[in-house]
């Protein structure tokens, strides 16, 4: 996979969110603008903070427009222990509040 389609598809991702919750994700935003998209992407899921993206999304049955969801389908382009992570949390999520 591309750098290009991963861009596309968290452009895809963060229109969604914004639309289940009515307002701009601008912290996300933000962190992807100064980071960059593997590095926020990252540290997002790695984090031991659940993000309120992920659970708004899983509990509409969208986990497969999650950011874990992304990372796990681009995984040639992360770090091995950011996809472990994303997959734990994707294997886990009914159980992670």
């Amino acid at each position: 996979m591309s750098l290009t389609a991963l861009l596309r598809e968290i452009e895809i991702v963060i229109t969604l969110y914004e639309r289940e919750i009515g307002v701009p994700a601008a912290r996300t935003r933000q962190m992807i603008q100064r980071h960059g998209a593997i590095e926020a992407l990252s540290k997002l899921v790695k984090s031991a903070d659940l993000q309120s993206g992920f659970r708004i999304l899983r509990d509409r049955d969208q986990l497969d427009s999650t950011f874990e969801a992304l990372i796990v389908h681009h995984e040639d382009l992360f770090r091995r222990e950011v996809v472990e992570a994303a997959q734990w949390r994707l294997n886990n999520a009914d159980r992670l509040q």
